[in-house]
């Protein structure tokens, strides 16, 4: 049996800062991940990030909720 070289990645480490912002902003951040067709609640969680995912799981949009 062959094996890969997969490893977990641990984000809050490993993220390169020529990442962009908005990607390292994530960490700490409630997020919620919603596969194509799912239905979800309209409460709103200021400071949420929900990442809509399309039909084969890739991500299709991400939304942050804030507030002014």
């Amino acid at each position: 049996m062959q094996e890969n070289n997969c490893r977990q990645l641990d984000v809050t480490r490993e993220i390169p800062r020529s990442v962009p912002l908005t990607l390292r902003e994530l960490t700490g951040r409630r997020i919620r991940v919603v596969p194509f067709g799912a239905l979800i609640t309209q409460e709103f969680i200021a400071g949420r990030v929900t990442i809509y995912l399309n039909q084969q799981n890739l991500v299709r949009n991400v939304v942050v909720e804030t507030c002014d």
